[in-house]
């Protein structure tokens, strides 16, 4: 009996618990919220200023939403009362309704509190890695497929206004229609082909952030949009879009309580990739200022530097411009409350192609 006794008693899990989830999910902001407290920003170059304003958004007709409704790729969210797929199949049932919810949104400028609120599910980033240690998993962030169709319809809106007043920057490839991380290596490969060629020796330098989307400042995004001639109703959607977020934590069949999401843009939207990527266009004047040129791709960022090294160059020199831009580079991110990943950033040489000069020696008999 004693024996059975031992066997049936519970052991403690070791797994990572539903709050441990909840609070590593504000753990980043909060780290780099207290390092940025304290911190007074050097100036940044402002954008330029946008030739037009987007003010409000326009209301969508009836085929608009349907059209929105039914190219969505239907995904699974406990938040959804219905399926996606079945909220699609009597979408046409139901039009007048939703159209009015959407428009109701954007021409008050407030986006509704249960479009606010998501699911987060943690996922192990791989599975060869340890499943007790928390660090190794990933939260996945779930949204209500009627959220997201309202996104889109702001997206839609939004990023045409972006293009026509060229207030994206050309150098982040990533969320943009027909460029995919291919894109982004053919660019950079392109370019340090072309160099070596040249006998042009590369430094580059790949930084990378933690929990970018997590910890975006959102006041500083908001003064971002308003600088980039979003305003009135337009700018208020977004205030409201982005304040009073919640979200809870499903693991192992338990939810935890509804948490405030205070920082950043919320992952898995639809908007989300767009604001960052506003957020972090001022990034490239403070690069392009020490002569560097880089390429981004969502919240990687690549900085290369080309420079003579043959016969000889100097070694000093070059390490103090990569010092210099580096040092920028950190100053912003801690104005931006991001921080930088040094476990992940890396720094490469690659030598230029030496050519031997020749001497002609012209002979005639």
């Amino acid at each position: 009996m004693v024996f059975l006794s031992l066997l049936m008693k519970s052991v403690p899990s070791l797994f990572p618990t539903t709050p441990q989830f909840c609070s590593l999910c504000q753990s980043h902001a909060q780290v780099v919220k207290d390092i940025s407290s304290s911190f007074i920003p050097a100036s940044i170059l402002p954008p330029p200023i946008p030739s037009s304003v987007f003010t409000q958004f326009s209301p969508l007709t009836s085929d608009e939403v349907n059209r929105i409704i039914t190219s969505n790729h239907a995904t699974t969210c406990p938040l959804d009362a219905i399926p996606s797929s079945l909220l699609q199949d009597v979408s046409s049932d139901i039009l007048s309704f939703l159209t009015s919810i959407i428009n109701s949104s954007l021409t008050s400028g407030i986006a509704p509190a249960s479009f606010k609120t998501s699911r987060i599910k943690p996922l192990l980033k791989k599975t060869t890695l340890n499943p007790t240690d928390i660090q190794n998993y990933r939260p996945v962030s779930l949204l209500s497929f009627l959220s997201k169709t309202l996104e889109r319809a702001v997206a839609n809106q939004l990023s045409p206004y972006l293009s026509s007043n060229h207030l994206l920057d050309p150098h982040q490839l990533g969320f943009k229609k027909a460029h995919s991380t291919e894109t982004a290596l053919l660019a950079v490969t392109e370019s340090l082909c072309a160099a070596r060629a040249s006998s042009l020796s590369s430094v580059l330098i790949l930084l990378d952030l933690s929990a970018a989307f997590d910890t975006v400042n959102q006041q500083i995004l908001l003064a971002t949009l308003a600088e980039l001639g979003i305003a009135e109703s337009a700018l208020s959607w977004f205030t409201s879009y982005l304040t009073n977020r919640t979200y809870q934590v499903t693991w192992n069949g338990s939810l935890s309580k509804p948490c405030m999401l205070e920082t950043g843009v919320p992952q898995g939207s639809v908007p989300g990739p767009l604001l960052f990527s506003l957020y972090t266009r001022s990034l490239g004047s403070v690069i392009a200022s020490h002569g560097f040129s880089y390429h981004c791709y969502a919240d990687d960022t690549l900085l290369s530097l080309l420079f003579f090294s043959f016969p000889s160059f100097d070694k000093a020199l070059i390490a103090t411009r990569i010092s210099e831009c580096l040092a920028d580079v950190s100053t912003w991110t801690t104005a931006h409350h991001l921080r930088l990943n040094l476990n992940k950033t890396e720094l490469l040489l690659i030598q230029g192609i030496r050519v031997i000069a020749h001497t002609w020696i012209y002979w005639s008999p």
